[in-house]
């Protein structure tokens, strides 16, 4: 199924830049939660060894991009922040060690015993550990999903703290609107004088 998603894909031909057209998303407990966690003799796998185990089938779908969300399933497989933390940790590291474009949904659902702080400190050491990407949504607060993530404004954090930059590509598009400085910083909003300025002027 997944050959074929991909085979569809690529027959539209809509890439400009390589052939890349898979999205990828798992996280520990994903294998648990769907009854695919039990190995020789229905002896349970853990998380991580099987979280492993989908990084390599991603890698055979060259994909764009991996995912894991990594706090999202909920306590029943990640009780705590600290376990959320190990467990990001873990996921980075074997999405390296296996080659994969991987990011991470430094993420927690509202019953976990985690917060904010413990999501900070998380995207600190992915940020230290050279990370490829972290998921953020508007306030940190996905309301569709229903879970807390990390804002835009935390990306921005991490970014200026340990001195990184944004992907060359995204770099480029935030010069053209005027959003990011050359000094890698954002700028502050010129609505008059913003490409933007027909999205703000629509929302007031």
């Amino acid at each position: 199924m997944l050959a074929e998603g991909m085979a569809a894909g690529r027959s539209l031909a809509r890439g400009t830049v390589g052939d890349n057209v898979m999205y990828l998303e798992t996280g520990q407990g994903a294998a648990l939660s769907a009854g695919a966690h039990l190995g020789v003799g229905g002896r349970p796998v853990d998380q991580q060894t099987l979280e492993a185990r989908a990084y390599a089938v991603a890698r055979a779908f060259e994909p764009l991009l991996v995912n894991t969300v990594v706090g999202f399933i909920g306590p029943e497989y990640l009780a705590d922040g600290r376990q959320i933390i190990r467990a990001g940790l873990e996921d980075h590291f074997c999405g390296k060690l296996l080659g994969l474009p991987m990011g991470v949904d430094v993420c927690y659902t509202n019953h976990a015993d985690a917060d904010a702080d413990d999501m900070d400190v998380l995207l600190t050491l992915l940020g230290a550990a050279g990370c490829a990407f972290v998921i953020t949504v508007p306030g940190a607060d996905d309301v569709m999903l229903g879970y807390q993530s990390l804002s835009f404004h935390d990306a921005l954090y991490v970014r200026r703290t340990l001195g990184l930059r944004p992907a060359p590509e995204f770099e480029a598009w935030l010069g053209r609107q005027r959003m990011l400085g050359p000094d890698g910083l954002i700028r502050p909003l010129d609505v008059a004088g913003s490409p933007l300025r027909s999205l703000v002027g629509s929302a007031r």
